[in-house]
């Protein structure tokens, strides 16, 4: 599918429409974590006006692709730490810029808070995608892959 146009919105009211498909089309790829994301926004960690919880959706064409957030580790409670979690793109918004887009807003909207971001990548393409963004490879902290320092 070719690049269309990409809208990134913060979510702060309801998860989108389409998420349902999102988690299914995410657990089909052995991928857990999207139904994580949404128990933790069943709990109301994403609403109570703790700015170091932020969840992104992208939307390409109007239709969701993508979705991501930044929250504080929850293996390292530093205080000037924050994790990038729960990136998911849609395996036919892959390779056309959505993930980079939404990628960067959660590494600005991270480093807009603290000095350093952790993340683990889920595999070497993963790993390969946020080193692209600056991150380095970093097994100093609990169960982190990778570490960005502003």
């Amino acid at each position: 599918m070719t690049a269309g146009t990409v809208q990134l919105v913060r979510i702060s009211e309801t998860l989108p429409d389409e998420f349902d498909d999102l988690q299914n089309e995410a657990a089909a790829e052995g991928y857990r974590f999207v139904e994580t994301l949404r128990e933790e926004w069943r709990t109301g960690r994403y609403h109570d006006g703790d700015e170091r919880f932020a969840l992104f959706a992208a939307y390409r064409d109007g239709e969701l692709a993508a979705v991501g957030a930044v929250t504080p580790d929850p293996y390292d409670p530093a205080d000037d730490l924050l994790r990038i979690r729960h990136v998911y793109v849609r395996p036919l918004c892959r390779r056309d810029g959505v993930g980079r887009q939404l990628g960067a807003a959660l590494v600005q909207q991270g480093l807009a808070i603290v000095p350093r971001l952790s993340l683990n990548a889920a595999d070497s393409g993963a790993a390969a995608f946020w080193e692209g963004f600056g991150f380095q490879p970093d097994s100093g902290g609990t169960r982190r892959s990778h570490l960005l320092k502003r």
